[in-house]
């Protein structure tokens, strides 16, 4: 057992969340579309950063300390290839299912969410 405590990295998480539903949103207001299309698709954007992204957290965070150095490699390793499969899938089915859509604004949903969890981490790393 590590006595080592993780960082608070669940804050960049729910930054991430937060900036997608926020992002989305402020898009379906400006844009005032009837239907939210664009907000939606912001949203479907978003989530497909978010939800690999925690998840990748959660792997990172799953082992800390010297002993246990080689899971923690194989772990970063096994969460960034689940992370890049499921944003993969995630763009697969939000493309191949869901219709109306906006594509130019699921890609602006996903950069802006991406965008703030790596500000997120930054900030958290300068914080400690």
């Amino acid at each position: 057992m590590s006595t080592i405590k993780p960082p608070p990295f669940t804050r960049v998480i729910v930054l991430q969340f937060t900036a997608a539903a926020v992002f989305a949103a402020l898009v379906g207001m400006i844009a005032g579309d009837q239907k939210g299309l664009m907000a939606y698709s912001t949203l479907l954007g978003g989530l497909i950063s978010a939800i690999p992204g925690a998840y990748f957290a959660y792997k990172a965070f799953q082992f800390r300390g010297a002993r246990v150095a080689d899971k923690m490699v194989s772990s970063l390793f096994k969460g960034e290839a689940i992370k890049l499969a499921l944003t993969a899938a995630g763009f697969a089915l939000v493309f191949s299912s869901v219709k109306p859509l906006s594509p130019s604004m699921v890609f602006a949903g996903f950069a802006v969410v991406h965008l703030a969890g790596m500000a997120g981490a930054v900030w958290l790393a300068k914080r400690r």
